[in-house]
């Protein structure tokens, strides 16, 4: 299997830039969209091709999407160097020496294998995406930034959301949220942990939903739900302070619809409707 660095100039503030060697095969991306272009043409060539990523989220994004449009998902090995911002998915609490074959899960007609998420925390990415562009701003501090400027705008969706759960039995969901979370990985947002529980390689997608809530009740919920002490891992369920405005539930699919945008592994795409299916052990990936 041949191994090739795929290197992401502009992650971490240009930092992913040290990762180039002369004695090892790499490849430094040109724009938005040429990770996922280099690795679908290399994989159409050499099918056995090892990828080891050196950028944040978006760069494994974009390389999961090239695996999965090759058709590569039992020949190729993605890895990744944490140099971007975030690095969120390699913060995995469960992380294996050996190579996990990792779900992954398909939204419309592209793919992410981390955290897609809409309403309050898009609106944060688009403001944390403006500050970590400013010097001595880190991505978790940026993030955190984003949050405080959000509260103080206007939020909250009218959203229609039907799970679909291993079964085939359906539960459907109207109301007017602050946040829905479909996760495969446990963070985003530079440490924020919506999905303590979910599992990597489970064959389920962890979905996190929050009402709209008053904007002097966010301190009191944000706290807990950056840490994942929302959820009881015990009872695999919302703790009892947050029952009233908070949905936790495992799925193998959803369709929501009401919102203008989404943000699937920290990227921002327009979107007024999204279907969210699981595809489990579709990449092979090495921590």
């Amino acid at each position: 299997m041949k191994t090739v660095k795929v290197i992401n100039p502009v992650a971490g503030q240009g930092k992913a830039i040290n990762e180039i060697s002369e004695d090892s095969r790499y490849y430094v991306s040109k724009a938005v969209g040429d990770v996922e272009k280099f690795v679908y043409e290399t994989l159409l060539k050499e099918p056995e091709t090892h990828f080891i990523i050196c950028g944040g989220d978006g760069s494994i994004n974009e390389a999961v999407n090239g695996i999965m449009r090759a058709g590569a998902s039992d020949t190729a090995l993605l890895s990744a160097v944490g140099v971007g911002t975030g690095n969120d998915f390699l913060k995995y609490d469960d992380r294996e020496e050996n190579p996990v074959k990792c779900d992954v899960i398909k939204y419309n007609d592209r793919y992410f294998i981390n955290i897609l998420n809409i309403g309050f925390d898009c609106t944060v990415v688009k403001k944390t995406e403006e500050l970590k562009k400013k010097p001595l701003i880190s991505g978790s501090f940026a993030y955190i930034c984003g949050v405080v400027d959000t509260v103080f705008k206007d939020y909250g969706l009218m959203l229609d959301i039907t799970l679909e759960y291993e079964n085939g039995e359906t539960e459907r969901f109207n109301d007017n949220y602050m946040l829905c979370v479909a996760a495969n990985g446990q963070y985003y947002g530079g440490g924020f942990k919506p999905a303590p529980l979910a599992r990597i390689n489970d064959g389920l997608i962890d979905v996190v939903l929050v009402k709209k809530v008053k904007r002097g009740e966010i301190p009191s919920i944000i706290g807990k739900y950056k840490k994942g002490l929302h959820i009881d891992e015990e009872t695999r369920d919302i703790i009892e302070k947050f029952k009233d405005i908070m949905t936790y539930r495992q799925v193998r699919g959803l369709t929501v619809s009401g919102m203008t945008s989404i943000c699937a592994d920290g990227e921002i795409e327009p979107c007024e409707k999204v279907e969210i299916s699981m595809i489990k052990g579709a990449v092979n990936f090495l921590f």
